[in-house]
């Protein structure tokens, strides 16, 4: 029993891993074509609307899908429930924001982004929308249905937005975000059939607030340190200066998104499915962490050694401001690995309150020194902010892990070691390529000499030391490891 919620697990991992590499390739390819067709003026003005709506939608998330996710007896009485707070709470936020979008835009001293802000506040309202059986997609793994629905938005977002650049500028940046929700609320429908219904139950969404209303506060935390920063740089350095730091972070913080939507949509309904094993729980946790350093590690020394060249042959002299930001912002991302894993662990076990300590300290941290280090530093400063506010968040998180579960890190040394000094070793070569070819051409080499390296070094050394590598890999992906001739 134990084995096969697993293999389902790894199942759900392939699926998940499949959505968001076709995803993230599809928006990359949107990300290069339209920093190439608009302005770092054009995404500073997307970037203050999206930090606008996302700071609101914090602040009244309330967190009922999760907690459909989480709880073990859920009817169809709380699905309604769920689905008619969800829209309320967008309808209401779409109304605030209409009302007060002068106001928001007076704070980050850019009056032209009044206007974006009250128009992209209407993709909540669709995203609300959706059928709420998709929480039970989730809690049942079942994320091939959630891949199609995912890649068929952004497919519709990134058409939509390449087609009108040339001619409305930042506002197809609005209509591609408005049409991938439109299309993300109609197949939503069709792969998870639901017919919603009004309902206010007061006892249908009580247990569902219970563990909600943490999920409410570490959003509204969560929304505060990222407002705050990008007003700071917004009000200090420009709109132009913020779609600098915009493009940088999606670009820096790629790997771990992909890292926390893979781990912590899997992650989560398998620790909640798990909660009253520990011992399974913390099995499942120190597999997951290794398997995930393996991939995530190599990716971020890799982004990290060829950023100048990724900017100046792919984004253009333009984005040249970019470069350091995305090297701090890598670093950064590389440290708050172990929370993509702790998170889902506490969420899963019912403890969400202590993911809003661990957002609490990293916010109030990022919050105390962007303004210091952004009117010294500029937007390298902004970027240094994170370091102090990571480092300390995930020793918390650490902590909070070593509470929970049975000695969590023992025997992760030698594989953690191993993966950080093959990472290294592959961003060395990558760095000795690219000086030897120059342009598109050697970063494409570079990279896959790279790759390469690291996945010999790693084999060499799970073979040498024993480190366990490949036998996590067969138990958790069965199907993948007997394709490549390992034997489970």
């Amino acid at each position: 029993m134990k084995d096969r919620l697993f293999q389902k697990a790894g199942t759900a991992l392939i699926w998940r891993a499949v959505q968001l590499a076709g995803v993230k390739v599809i928006f990359m390819l949107r990300l290069l074509i339209l920093a190439r067709l608009l302005s770092p003026e054009d995404f500073g003005l997307l970037a203050i609307a999206v930090t606008a709506v996302g700071f609101l939608l914090g602040v009244t998330d309330i967190g009922m899908i999760p907690a459909l996710v989480q709880g073990r007896d859920v009817d169809e009485q709380q699905y309604n429930a769920a689905w008619t707070v969800g829209v309320t709470r967008a309808l209401l936020v779409v109304g605030c924001v209409v009302v007060a979008a002068p106001l928001i835009a007076k704070i980050f001293a850019e009056p032209r982004a009044t206007d974006i802000i009250r128009v992209l506040a209407i993709r909540h309202l669709l995203d609300a929308a959706a059928s709420i059986e998709i929480a039970d997609l989730t809690r049942n793994l079942q994320f091939r249905s959630l891949a199609v629905l995912k890649l068929v938005e952004a497919l519709t977002n990134t058409t939509v937005s390449i087609a009108l650049a040339s001619t409305f500028g930042v506002w197809a940046l609005v209509a591609g975000t408005l049409a991938g929700s439109a299309s993300y609320l109609v197949t939503s429908y069709l792969v998870a059939p639901h017919r919603p219904r009004l309902s206010f139950n007061r006892h249908a969404t009580g247990p569902l607030i219970r563990f909600g209303r943490w999920i409410f506060l570490t959003s509204l935390i969560v929304m505060a340190g990222s407002y705050v920063l990008r007003v700071v740089i917004s009000r200090q350095l420009g709109a132009a200066e913020l779609g600098l730091y915009f493009l940088a972070a999606q670009l820096a913080f790629l790997p771990a998104e992909l890292s926390s939507e893979v781990i912590g949509s899997v992650a989560f309904p398998l620790f909640a499915r798990l909660q009253s094993n520990i011992l399974q729980v913390t099995q499942a946790f120190r597999t997951i962490l290794t398997g995930i350093s393996a991939l995530f590690f190599p990716v971020c020394t890799l982004t990290i050694a060829l950023a100048p060249t990724l900017v100046q042959d792919l984004l253009g002299p333009k984005w040249a401001g970019t470069v350091p930001v995305i090297r701090i912002l890598t670093l950064v991302s590389m440290i708050g690995l172990f929370g993509e894993v702790a998170v889902p662990i506490l969420k899963g076990l019912g403890q969400p309150y202590k993911v809003t300590v661990i957002e609490m300290v990293q916010s109030l941290l990022l919050i105390a020194g962007v303004w210091f280090l952004t009117s010294r530093y500029g937007l390298v400063g902004a970027a240094l902010a994170w370091l102090p506010a990571m480092v300390v968040s995930q020793i918390v998180g650490m902590r909070f892990v070593q509470q929970l579960l049975e000695r969590p890190f023992a025997g992760l040394g030698g594989p953690l070691l191993a993966i950080t000094v093959a990472s290294v070793a592959g961003a060395v070569v990558a760095l000795l390529v690219d000086n030897l070819v120059s342009g598109l051409p050697g970063l494409v080499i570079a990279t896959l000499v790279a790759v390469l390296t690291i996945g010999v070094l790693l084999w060499a050394s799970d073979r040498r030391f024993a480190l366990g590598l490949r036998n996590e890999f067969v138990r958790i992906l069965p199907q993948i490891a007997v394709f490549m001739g390992y034997s489970p």
